[in-house]
């Protein structure tokens, strides 16, 4: 593939993701809407709740209890939590997948079997958690204050670590962010622009271009009428003096679920750029090590890091079928 500029690599990801963005919004309706409507299952149950309280306490007793109104509380609350932790799981879990299904659109021209790339990271699903689990923990860090500019330059470095985590076997969790580290390691500054470009279009562009539809299409004041409802049950009179009124909040709150939605909607996009950019800087590296191959046989194995990335035969195999599964 060799070297390809940043602009490159942006306009054929938008390519990819333009051509296929049915399917790429059809995978990730249930991760995104899910955690909305599961949050929604969560507060409307809870709303319901404190405005009936009294005439449940007085029709049954067992809420006038801590532990009974506890039990209570949490039965009412589990379907929208069951259905919110299944929608998150899936919406981490298109980090990987989406990966597998940019190297397959790569291998075949195709978007394709969608449940076969999700098995590509559900086979490694341990490693999966651990990866999360320490990115986690980087961010937490890095949120700190102090630790705001190390966190921005170690999170550029480890910016391609799921696609690491797809495509290389044989990995540690710490081994997959060294190796993001080896793969950015010269290429930090354009790393960092193609970061920016995408920031730009998918937290900023986006997001506005749909505020603006949901306007016109009047989804906004609906939204934002509904959940005016709910604010006005809420203990904001502290916030009262700095301007905050429940037409505001709920306003905020529907900003919020816009910008969302658009964020979630356009993962696929920022996968398919990054692994584009993974592909480009693996074949850089591969090119690379390939002079020092010749002059040792000994240091083969030591200089070549790019395991064999080819895509699972039988997914290849299910391509070519006439009709797509999904």
């Amino acid at each position: 593939m060799g070297k390809k500029r940043v602009l490159n690599i942006f306009f054929e990801g938008l390519k990819i993701y333009c051509f296929n963005i049915h399917k790429f919004l059809l995978y990730m309706l249930f991760p995104v809407l899910g955690q909305i409507l599961g949050l929604f299952l969560i507060f409307a149950p809870v709303f319901w709740l404190t405005q009936n309280m009294q005439n449940l306490q007085s029709k049954f007793n067992f809420l006038n209890e801590i532990s009974g109104f506890l039990l209570f509380l949490l039965l009412i609350t589990v379907p929208g939590l069951l259905i919110f932790l299944k929608a998150f799981w899936e919406y981490l879990i298109a980090y990987g997948s989406v990966n597998s299904m940019t190297e397959g659109y790569l291998n075949t021209g195709k978007v394709y079997d969608f449940k076969s790339h999700r098995e590509v990271v559900l086979n490694k699903t341990f490693s999966f958690v651990a990866v999360w689990i320490l990115f986690g923990l980087f961010a937490l860090i890095s949120f700190i204050p102090v630790f705001w500019i190390i966190g921005l330059i170690f999170f550029i470095y480890f910016i391609l670590l799921f696609q690491v985590f797809t495509f290389e076997n044989g990995l540690s969790p710490i081994g997959y962010f060294r190796r993001s580290l080896e793969l950015i390691k010269g290429y930090f500054v354009r790393t960092f622009i193609l970061a920016i470009i995408l920031f730009i279009f998918t937290y900023y562009v986006i997001p506005a271009g749909l505020s603006v539809i949901f306007e016109a299409v009047n989804v906004t004041a609906i939204l934002s009428k509904g959940l005016e409802a709910w604010v006005f049950t809420l203990p904001i009179e502290p916030l009262e003096p700095y301007g905050a009124t429940p037409a505001i909040i709920a306003n905020a709150i529907a900003s919020q679920i816009i910008f969302f939605l658009a964020i979630g909607l356009t993962l696929p996009f920022r996968s398919i750029c990054w692994t584009l950019w993974y592909n480009n800087l693996s074949d850089v590296q591969v090119d690379t090590d390939q002079p020092k191959n010749k002059k040792s046989k000994s240091n083969k194995g030591k200089n070549l890091k790019i395991e064999n990335r080819e895509i699972d035969p039988e997914i290849i195999r299910r391509a070519r079928l006439e009709d797509d599964e999904y």
